[in-house]
């Protein structure tokens, strides 16, 4: 596996998304959400979404922790911080890093998009 993984004290693991999306996606209990949804998604050129998806390998336990308090900015636009010991909030965005007249991609709007997922309900953006 490459590119970055963590997990959260409230049991949700997260992956980063690189090819075709630069993104992150997690799984695990979404409140709010549908019983049978359990991963949040989100990109630099969508909105986030919450589906239904196989689990991706790896349990809480093989992903390391981002405790309480703490966030994970690698540089791509994707920023993940831990709220709390049961709330995640996830935000992409075209990079600052990046030229300012950076084309979007062709069928495609780069935007601030995310996702919060918190025991009073999961939602995204």
């Amino acid at each position: 596996m490459s590119g970055w993984v963590f997990s959260t004290p409230g049991g949700l693991t997260c992956w980063d998304a690189m090819i075709a999306e630069i993104g992150v996606s997690c799984s695990g209990a979404l409140p709010g959400a549908r019983p049978d949804m359990n991963t949040v998604s989100v990109a630099l050129t969508g909105n986030g979404t919450i589906r239904r998806d196989d689990p991706h390998p790896g349990g809480v336990n093989e992903y390391p922790l981002l405790p309480t308090g703490s966030k994970i900015a690698p540089g791509n636009g994707v920023v993940c911080a831990v709220l709390a010991d049961d709330a995640l909030a996830c935000r992409a965005k075209k990079p600052d890093s990046w030229p300012k007249d950076t084309p979007d991609p062709p069928d495609r709007h780069y935007g601030e998009h995310g996702f919060v997922v918190q025991p009073s309900g999961s939602w995204t953006y």
